[in-house]
């Protein structure tokens, strides 16, 4: 009986959302992984079958800041950091400063009109990179979010170039949910129920092939080859251009006592 409802759940749902971004698009595969697919986003998660028909959905959980390095031979006596954070992160960032309590933010408060690429530099070698999230009031004002922890990167090898990359919060907050399913009927926690569009077999090969290698693969993974999204573009690459970037891992600190400065590395602001 559990089996008959594991393979039954299976399938594509689509839940309208009534405004012109579009709807929520879920596909559950027989693997127990599923992803939720949205104006801007996809994120993925496993699913269990917990008794009769409910079913436990929990969200897969990206770090909220991940960095890379390598080293390139065209930086001879500088270092460079490739800022690809989402401007909606409010990163504030400090470099080789591990005693002091001040972090700067990415970019200004009001920041809009990105032009990426941004990329900030300096003479020193980089030894420590330490990254953290704050969020602003309706004054202006920056706070703290719960005094959250902050990733610090302790850079032991020789690079001279990173990227500080990341996702939108969401994709860090995991979080999980309930449903039942019953009638081909998914009725999610809270939510309106949504009818099945489509069985497993009927979902069209390039959307389940895609599907698949987006539950299997991981989105920022230990090794960043130029065949991934956070790769940097380039016109004309060159062989060193293409080299690929190593992810450095991070210890999690307490952000009790620290201080934001009012400058930022970069400012992005449209004028009328």
């Amino acid at each position: 009986m559990m089996f008959s409802q594991n393979d039954t759940i299976t399938g594509s749902y689509y839940q309208s959302s009534g405004n012109p971004e579009g709807g929520t698009n879920f596909i559950i595969l027989p693997n127990n992984t599923f992803v939720v697919a949205y104006f801007g986003g996809m994120r993925k998660g496993t699913w269990e079958l917990k008794e009769n028909d409910s079913y436990a959905f929990t969200f897969h959980v990206e770090p909220q800041f991940v960095l890379y390095g390598r080293y390139n031979p065209k930086f001879k006596d500088s270092v460079a950091v490739r800022m690809s954070t989402d401007s909606d992160n409010y990163a504030v960032v400090r470099f080789n400063d591990e005693k002091q309590t001040r972090f700067t933010p990415v970019f200004n408060k009001d920041a809009n009109c990105f032009s990426y690429p941004y990329i900030y530099s300096q003479k020193e070698a980089l030894k420590t990179l330490e990254a953290f999230t704050i969020r602003y009031n309706d004054y202006g004002k920056a706070e703290f979010e719960g005094l959250t922890d902050y990733f610090s990167f302790k850079i032991d090898e020789d690079y001279n170039e990173f990227i500080l990359t990341g996702l939108p919060k969401s994709y860090s907050e995991g979080g999980a949910f309930m449903a039942t399913f019953t009638d081909g009927i998914l009725a999610i926690e809270g939510g309106k129920p949504i009818k099945k569009r489509k069985g497993y077999n009927e979902i069209d090969e390039d959307t389940l092939g895609f599907v698949k290698q987006h539950t299997e693969n991981e989105m920022l993974p230990k090794v960043l080859s130029y065949d991934n999204e956070f790769f940097p573009n380039y016109d004309t690459p060159t062989e060193t251009d293409l080299k690929s970037f190593l992810r450095i891992e991070p210890q999690l600190k307490s952000s009790k006592g620290i201080t934001v400065s009012e400058q930022s590395l970069f400012v992005a602001t449209c004028q009328d």
